[in-house]
């Protein structure tokens, strides 16, 4: 059975002119035409009787279905498919649409929309702050640093971003090299430990105390795998450095000289049986290149037994203060021991 509608009649409508039997046979072509809508614009459509026929009259006109201008006896022809309920369309279009996309997405929607957590480690403290990332690596943070990396360490390389003065004892894995961004240099390493200055706007500095890293400059409009290439790269070994001047901007690669700083993460092993803690600040001082006071000199007489097998100063600064119900300040190399 066929049923004609013409443009001129559509018009009508849309001004409303019709009469009654008129509006009664406009809206059943609607009604019949429904179902080739997307759910959207049917749901958009339904919610005025105007708008649903402009609407419609356009969309039909557009995709060249048979909409001929000219008298009321251009005919449509009428599909004969009845919509009992919009709603029941409208949801059933809804579902095939996301079930088409899923499939279409071969069910990645889960993995697209998925991201990883941003974790920000901020040292505000005045002691060293202890931090473990999610590989396994260690990292020691100055006061006033801070370190923001990936909670998943998901991505190709495992890359940080750090200000301040941070100390790195990385988890070797060859499959998943190590970058850190601390501002104007990108150092890149398997599997060491070394340390990182970056002072403010002007100066940074990578020192290295065991194993081998690549220092470079940060270059924001590269890749990561063209940051893996390693190009324009200064290496570095044990008791070597980098320091960059972002003003002069370029790489200077140095020895460590004996009185570096950068001795205090060094590992040693040191025993002590009842010796005031004068004694052992003392040893301290020369092993790690530092100095070390006390808030209170009643705090000298202080005695400790104990033996530290292959500990930097800070974690032995940690188990002098724990076993003495002490606490340390630290700023650059000098370190101060205050009575909670």
């Amino acid at each position: 059975m066929k049923s004609e509608i013409s443009e001129a009649l559509i018009e009508k409508y849309l001004n409303k002119q019709c009469n009654a039997e008129e509006v009664k046979l406009v809206e059943a072509w609607y009604d019949a035409m429904g179902n080739s809508l997307s759910a959207e614009e049917f749901d958009q459509i339904r919610k005025n009787s105007l708008l649903k026929a402009r609407m419609l009259y356009n969309i039909k006109r557009r995709s060249g279905l048979s909409l001929h201008n000219g008298s009321e006896g251009a005919p449509f022809k009428k599909v004969h498919r009845k919509i009992r309920s919009t709603g029941v369309w409208a949801a059933a279009a809804a579902i095939v649409l996301i079930a088409f996309i899923w499939l279409l997405l071969g069910g990645q929607l889960d993995k697209i929309f998925k991201t990883d957590p941003v974790v920000l480690v901020k040292n505000e403290s005045k002691t060293i702050l202890k931090h473990h990332l999610p590989d396994g690596s260690v990292i020691w943070l100055a006061p006033h640093s801070s370190l923001q990396y990936s909670g998943t360490f998901q991505q190709e390389v495992r890359e940080v971003t750090m200000r301040g003065d941070v100390f790195f004892e990385v988890a070797k894995d060859p499959n998943k090299p190590f970058l850190i961004n601390s501002g104007s240099l990108l150092t890149k390493v398997l599997g060491t430990s070394f340390r990182i200055r970056s002072a403010g706007d002007a100066e940074e500095e990578v020192s290295v105390i065991t194993g081998m890293v690549a220092v470079s400059r940060v270059d924001e409009n590269i890749s990561v795998a063209e940051k893996m290439q390693g190009n324009r790269e200064v290496l570095l070994v044990a008791d070597q450095k980098v320091h960059f001047n972002k003003h002069k901007a370029h790489l200077v690669k140095t020895k460590e000289t004996s009185r570096s700083s950068v001795k205090m993460w060094k590992k040693r092993s040191m025993s002590f049986e009842d010796k005031p803690l004068k004694d052992i600040a003392h040893l301290l001082d020369s092993t790690f290149n530092v100095q070390i006071d006390f808030q209170d000199k009643k705090l000298e007489s202080y005695t400790l037994t104990a033996d530290f097998n292959q500990l930097n100063l800070i974690s032995i600064m940690e188990i002098i203060s724990q076993s003495l119900n002490l606490q340390y300040e630290i700023s650059g190399d000098r370190i101060r021991l205050i009575k909670k």
